[in-house]
């Protein structure tokens, strides 16, 4: 359901897999004015770190994935203030 929604909003937003829904926050707008999507950093991480992989890996996972996702439409991953602690 959020996924069709976003998809409504921009058919061009970039989504991670499936697995990842529940990462969702919300949505945002680029410079350009599109609708991309937002997703909890801690949550993804949370959610890759579920099957067993070790945390660090799992942060490293997060970095390397958010480095190679620049483009017009690719979501933006959220680190609230009480994460940076």
């Amino acid at each position: 359901m959020i996924r069709q929604m976003i998809k409504e909003m921009n058919p061009q937003a970039i989504l991670l897999d499936s697995s990842f829904d529940r990462a969702i926050v919300g949505v945002g707008s680029n410079s350009q004015g599109d609708v991309v999507v937002i997703y909890s950093n801690k949550e993804c991480i949370d959610i890759i770190s579920f099957d067993g992989v070790e945390k660090a890996d799992a942060i490293f996972l997060m970095s390397t994935f958010k480095e190679s996702s620049q483009g017009k439409y690719s979501p933006v991953f959220l680190t609230e203030m009480w994460e940076m602690e």
